[in-house]
């Protein structure tokens, strides 16, 4: 278990920093990530190269016993690049270019910008590949946050028509596929196609901004994977990773697809940031983590982890004591093998300096750092004794890039608009972490995973998969043979009903899903954020966002909308089909969190998997060790909360040991 912080040492004087490193390592700390800002700093003048501030940093680590992660610094890029090319950089969807003076102005399609990645990361290679304090590499830095995997630049319209071309290979496949004898707009010369950027009224045919976001993704995944590649070629044998973000489905981007040719997948664990009156909800960072942990299935990094309030122009929530302590620990039990600080010390200056670290401006130990430090210490034992072991589930939840960039463009419902900042759109994001609060409030071990990964589906007793509308007929096929070999499958609404190609299937709702769920759906509406009252025998949920009002071929009601203001008062709401030796739930609403507990705890009994229910915010997990077995009981509240026999305080957890 490695416990280290992103560490600036160029923000620093020279004299500080065996200093820092001698304060980092007393509080438990073995490791730095280092220089992912750092490229004018390394190539001060095009191919000029001084890597003195980095050979003499790196040098005080290796003696002081310490290792570093190094960070190719192409999130941000020096101001002469972009005065000699002033194409390299991004232009936003409403026509504003981004500029030098801020991070994440790349733009991908850029034949300039990728030769300028190429000769900095490959002397960054050579002068470190081989360092005794290197142990391993991130590319670039929360690469397509901030909207910066989205590029409307004449490069990127370049491209995307050469993607198009390959693709398609005939105007006449693409008009058909993208359907555009819809309002006749039928294109006749490659170069009449444009790019999906801000409309005066109706939007741009949905199936071209589909293809948009795909290949926007695969530039990205290119731009890392050609990173990559250096870094293998001269730093061999040292591991690479990249470093997600929140929210997971932010991006357009196949995070799965980027990292088939990582080692490892980071995640950048802030639950509370700007002005947010307060955290996240626990089950929502949870979902997150597991996210991270899935896309390879195995231990994940947290590359940025919260120790200090964070902002760039305004704060808000401060972690009462304990809090900070918890999320370290709430991240470890849910698979991260690797944390590292975000940040050593404070900033002074620059755009981050309400980025709060482990230390403030100065270096005065604050009540952070003994926190931090006495948790490590706490829970070091444990830590490695489950660091390299699996996460043991046998529930999963199961995500879809494709239907996420979908519900972007196309969100259906008010209530499936979320954007926190504008380059966010997160509904998607929202509805599975909803989906996932259900088996986590039960305290189930739960997985989250792509859909078209190579998981055996075959190792849980539950899958869910809400918002699957565009469906991929070779998984339809694997769903359908996991239910007959006595799977069981909760099925979300508007399922199975849209090709890959963005056409509606002539079947009524749930499309291909039809035989197996045993229900049609004739009649829908969307309610946006109204609650819609429903009733499972005696116990009342809630849904909202949107409404089908089911109409059962084989399968059996267990819920109806009961809601004097609806007319379909009385109908189905939520179905169960028996298929094969299996079962496939049908929810034909959005439920609210808590409803969803309700439909778990039936779900789940009926599955036979184990749950417990200890209260909306005490949270348990359950890991498998090298020594012993765990129970790990968190306490996400500020108030005392009897979890069993035990009594945990504010914010407080109990790791209990169990013999093998």
């Amino acid at each position: 278990m490695i416990f280290g912080a992103c560490y600036y040492p160029e923000q620093w004087n020279p004299k500080d920093w065996d200093e820092d490193l001698k304060i980092m390592k007393e509080m438990g700390l073995s490791s730095v990530r280092l220089a992912e800002f750092a490229w004018g700093i390394m190539e001060p003048k095009e191919g000029k190269f001084d890597f003195s501030l980095f050979d003499a940093v790196l040098e005080k680590v290796h003696n002081h016993g310490m290792t570093a992660i190094l960070g190719t610094p192409t999130a941000t890029f020096p101001p002469w690049l972009v005065q000699k090319f002033p194409e390299i950089v991004q232009v936003s969807k409403e026509g504003i270019i981004r500029g030098i003076g801020t991070r994440r102005q790349a733009c991908f399609s850029s034949p300039a910008f990728k030769k300028a990645t190429e000769r900095i990361v490959t002397a960054m290679a050579k002068h470190f590949g081989n360092h005794p304090a290197v142990v391993g590499w991130q590319i670039d830095n929360e690469p397509g946050h901030e909207g910066s995997d989205v590029d409307y630049s004449p490069l990127a319209l370049k491209n995307f028509r050469s993607w198009l071309k390959q693709k398609y290979k005939t105007l006449d496949s693409l008009n058909k596929r993208w359907g555009n004898v819809f309002w006749g707009v039928i294109y006749s010369d490659w170069n009449q196609i444009p790019l999906p950027g801000a409309h005066v009224a109706s939007n741009f045919n949905p199936a071209m901004i589909q293809d948009y976001y795909r290949f926007q993704s695969d530039e990205l995944v290119s731009y890392i994977h050609f990173q990559a590649e250096i870094l293998r070629k001269y730093s061999k044998g040292k591991p690479l990773t990249t470093n997600l973000y929140p929210s997971p489905f932010l991006p357009v981007t196949d995070m799965y697809e980027m990292f088939s040719k990582l080692d490892y997948v980071s995640w950048d664990n802030y639950p509370v940031w700007g002005n947010q009156q307060e955290p996240y909800p626990h089950p929502l960072v949870t979902a997150t983590q597991q996210y991270a942990r899935g896309l390879k299935n195995k231990p994940y990094t947290v590359m940025e982890q919260f120790s200090g309030v964070q902002g760039h122009d305004t704060l808000g929530y401060l972690p009462p004591p304990g809090q900070i302590g918890l999320w370290l620990t709430q991240a470890i039990v849910n698979g991260a093998n690797q944390i590292y600080f975000f940040r050593y010390r404070t900033a002074r200056f620059g755009q981050e300096q309400l980025c709060y670290g482990i230390l403030d401006h100065g270096k005065r130990k604050t009540a952070k750092y003994f926190e931090l430090k006495n948790t490590i210490e706490e829970i070091k034992d444990f830590a490695e004794d489950i660091a390299e072991s699996p996460y043991p589930a046998s529930v999963a939840i199961l995500h879809d890039i494709e239907n996420s960039r979908n519900y972007k463009h196309q969100p259906l419902s008010d209530g499936l608009k979320f954007s926190p900042v504008p380059f966010a759109q997160v509904g998607y994001d929202i509805e599975l972490a909803t989906w996932f609060a259900g088996t986590n409030i039960l305290n189930v071990n739960a997985h989250s995973l792509p859909i078209h990964s190579e998981t055996d589906w075959s190792e849980y007793k539950v899958l869910t998969l809400p918002l699957y509308t565009m469906f991929d007929p070779i998984l339809v096929e694997k769903l359908r043979t996991y239910v007959q070999n006595g799977g069981t499958l909760v099925l979300g609404y508007r399922s199975g009903i849209k090709d890959k190609d963005h056409w509606m299937v002539e079947e009524p709702v749930p499309g291909v899903f039809g035989e197996l769920a045993g229900v049609q759906v004739f009649q829908f509406e969307a309610p946006a954020t109204d609650k819609v009252g429903i009733r499972m025998g005696l116990w009342p949920l809630k849904g909202s966002k949107f409404c089908e009002i089911l109409e059962p071929t084989t399968a059996k009601v267990i819920a109806r909308y009961r809601d004097r203001k609806k007319f379909y008062s009385g109908k189905p709401a939520i179905t169960v089909n028996s298929y094969g030796k299996g079962k496939v739930y049908y929810v034909g609403s959005s439920l609210t969190p808590e409803s969803f507990v309700l439909l778990y705890r039936k779900i789940l009994k009926d599955a036979g998997v184990r749950f417990g229910l200890l209260g909306s915010t005490v949270e348990r997990h359950y890991r498998e060790g090298k020594r012993y077995n765990y129970e790990i009981t968190m306490n996400h509240s500020n108030q005392y909360r009897l979890a069993g026999l035990s009594i945990l305080k504010p914010f407080g957890y109990r790791i209990k040991k169990i013999k093998k």
